[in-house]
């Protein structure tokens, strides 16, 4: 009981009205469980606690198992390609005293580990104590092989290596299910509940009248979003990979596939319902039920996000939502907003080295190498099959992309965002990847990249659209692709092509920002050469330095996209914002973008007709940039 005093700012429940999404999971929830319930099994029971020992007991583990196995189908056990490992495939024999890696054809089954390495000495044995531990699991879940990255590829030999993580996504793929290491910061800390790994305890209360108080202690789901696993670079696309996670918190036992999620403590009915109205269908874990954590898609929108005609303006938080995706058709829609969430969750992420970038990435791009018009260059999306009309659509679609991402944190929409991201110089700065900082591919008031490219991509008759003719250089020089000529991806497999060469450039000629009406996202709400503009800047930066400094040629803007857009008579200029590089005069760095609205793009209207309404001109001189 509590008393609660009567003040207008107090809920005269004492609690807000999301208690039971976020209070409750914080902390968990306190049953009482009569002497005769402690052992029930009950299915009309719908929901009660269970009592954990010290150590795990991996009975509940292989019921959830079975029951994914029985009730879920092809939907957990998802293939994005059928090629085999042809070389390098290691397994750990779980079944030999001690434990050894053996080479084994491909086909074996096996389980996967997911964890984080760690940076103690401890963590650098060849067997820390959560490789061993998950032996023991992978031994106790009826299984004889373990896959382990760091045991299982030969780390000395480095093109064995670069080809076994550029097949990330068919070894977790491929795996039974993955046994993640969610406790602690490294390989020596074990798996809480397994041999000797202890686990923080369940609290627990016996009342006189032999009646037991026993926490459901936190989500498990909210103890893995707050854990180092949680941060680090190469765990995120083993998690999004993996069709079945055993995942080990502090305190329990976290079980997530496809289709269902449930933890230790929760001693409740599995609710399942159709996953679609056909003869035979796959069953998911019912809509009123929570989801998991490890998302293979889109999660913003919610269950809105396959809609292949919504746009989603506000990138946001990663959260837990309810139920399962019923594995609708996907849609090129759907795919390049699953691909731009992918790369802003990764992109939140810690990598130790930041060469490591795009390699621990390449699992994810491995889930989209099946629709081949659609490519990943440095980590920019786009498309090189064929758009309606003479437009090409691997110059569009880049310039499109390159032009649209920018570095922001938060999703409050601003107008103007800068923040002090650090450069990674081995990679160019027109690709995210090339800077440290969460990226967003969303500006106010409702821009969606995946929107507007996917429009492109299905349009019916020949869009009005411009992007600069851009050439791709090696660093050398030694050779070179026209974009405008570019068809397939086999062109571009070369990852040496980092300098884009610009001639004849349209830059922008005006720069004072006046102000414009307040907005209800945005009283900051300006305008550039009389067009609505939002500015995103990857350095550290005020919008009057940002004025200052293309006034004296600091910085310029260049166009690198302009069209209208195919649901409205609105239309958008894209400009990359550049600084010089201080070790190489004649080069240019991307330090940012800036959107320009072109309204009334009414009739019917050519290129020429365009540019009359973008402020700039076009300049006798060439831009490259790195």
């Amino acid at each position: 009981m509590a008393v609660v005093p009567d003040l207008e700012m107090i809920p005269p429940h004492a609690h807000e009205e999301n208690w039971l999404d976020s209070d409750i999971p914080a902390i968990g929830a306190i049953y009482r469980l009569q002497p005769e319930q402690a052992d029930s099994t009950d299915e009309n029971t719908l929901l009660s606690v269970r009592e954990l020992s010290e150590k795990l007991s991996f009975d509940h583990v292989w019921r959830w198992l079975e029951i994914c196995r029985d009730n879920h189908g092809n939907a957990c056990m998802q293939r994005t390609s059928n090629e085999p490992i042809l070389r390098g495939f290691r397994l750990i024999d779980c079944t030999k005293h001690p434990p050894v890696v053996e080479e084994k054809p491909w086909g074996t089954t096996y389980a996967a580990l997911s964890y984080v390495w760690g940076s103690k000495p401890e963590d650098a044995k060849d067997w820390p104590e959560t490789v061993l531990d998950a032996v023991e699991a992978t031994r106790e879940l009826g299984l004889q092989y373990l896959w382990v990255d760091r045991l299982c590829i030969n780390q000395s030999d480095l093109a064995e290596r670069a080809y076994l993580i550029s097949r990330m996504t068919t070894i977790y793929e491929e795996a039974q299910f993955t046994v993640v290491a969610a406790a602690g910061s490294g390989a020596s800390h074990g798996l809480p509940g397994v041999r000797s790994t202890p686990r923080i305890p369940q609290p627990k209360y016996y009342l006189d009248s032999g009646n037991l108080l026993l926490s459901t202690l936190p989500d498990p789901r909210r103890d893995i979003l707050e854990s180092p696993y949680w941060t680090r670079g190469w765990t995120y696309q083993e998690g999004v990979l993996s069709n079945r996670h055993v995942v080990f918190t502090d305190t329990q036992v976290y079980w997530e596939c496809r289709c269902m999620a449930t933890h230790e403590t929760a001693d409740m009915t599995l609710f399942h319902m159709f996953a679609s109205t056909e003869e035979n269908s796959d069953s998911v874990m019912a809509d009123f039920m929570l989801s998991g954590i490890f998302k293979g898609a889109t999660y913003s929108g919610g269950s809105n996000g396959n809609q292949d005609d919504l746009v989603i303006a506000k990138d946001e938080v990663y959260r837990v939502d309810h139920g399962f995706p019923t594995h609708q058709e996907v849609t090129v829609r759907s795919q390049l907003r699953g691909l731009n969430e992918h790369i802003r969750e990764f992109s939140r992420r810690n990598l130790s080295r930041d060469t490591d970038t795009l390699f621990a990435f390449q699992g994810i791009v491995g889930l989209y190498e099946q629709t081949t018009s659609l490519y990943l260059f440095h980590g920019i999306p786009m498309w090189v099959g064929d758009i309606t009309g003479n437009v090409a659509g691997a110059r569009v679609t880049f310039a499109l992309s390159i032009s649209s991402w920018y570095n922001r944190s938060g999703s409050l929409p601003l107008m103007f965002v800068s923040e002090p991201c650090q450069r990674k110089t081995h990679l160019p700065s027109w690709t995210w990847a090339g800077w440290r900082g969460t990226v967003s591919w969303r500006a106010p008031p409702n821009l969606e990249h995946c929107a507007y490219m996917s429009d492109l991509i299905k349009a019916t008759s020949e869009p009005l659209v411009w992007a600069a003719d851009i050439l791709l250089h090696k660093a050398d020089w030694s050779s070179s692709i026209c974009l405008q000529n570019t068809h397939s991806a086999a062109s571009l497999a070369s990852e040496a092509l980092t300098l884009i060469e610009i001639k004849v450039p349209f830059i922008l000629n005006t720069w004072e920002r006046s102000t414009s009406h307040s907005c209800n996202w945005d009283t900051k709400w300006y305008r550039i050469g009389r067009r609505l503009a939002f500015i995103g800047m990857s350095v550290e930066m005020t919008a009057a330095q940002w004025t200052a400094k293309h006034t004296s040629g600091e910085l310029i803007s260049v166009l690198i996209f302009a069209g209208k857009y195919l649901d409205s008579e609105h239309g958008t200029a894209r400009y990359l914002t550049l600084r010089k590089v201080a070790s190489t005069p004649e080069r240019w760095e991307r330090i940012g973008t800036l959107y320009l609205i072109i309204p009334f793009l009414i009739g019917k209207l050519n290129t020429q007709d365009l540019f009359k309404k973008i402020p700039g001109r076009a300049q006798n001189r060439t831009i490259i940039i790195q």
